[in-house]
């Protein structure tokens, strides 16, 4: 089974189960504790995407690498959060 802790907030390349390729910014992590059926999983934006999310379980996921932005798919780069300052 594949851990999706570590995929959390990184653009990536997902072969499902049915061989297809979906690509996208990791949006979402659920562990399986909080997951009512128990099991993990992600949820990614696909490039121009109109606000959207594709949801995959771990069961559901062949293959899952990170890659990086490219401009010819039109993911957009983002840049690092900045640490909030004391008040």
């Amino acid at each position: 089974m594949i851990d999706l802790y570590d995929y959390r907030f990184k653009h990536v390349k997902i072969t499902d189960i049915d061989g297809r390729v979906h690509i996208g910014f990791v949006e979402y992590y659920t562990p399986a504790i909080n997951d009512p059926d128990d099991t993990e999983n992600i949820a990614i934006k696909p490039p121009n995407s109109e606000g959207f999310v594709v949801g995959f379980t771990a069961a559901e996921i062949a293959k899952i690498e990170i890659i990086e932005p490219a401009e010819n798919l039109n993911i957009p780069k983002l840049q690092p959060a900045k640490e909030l300052q004391p008040a």
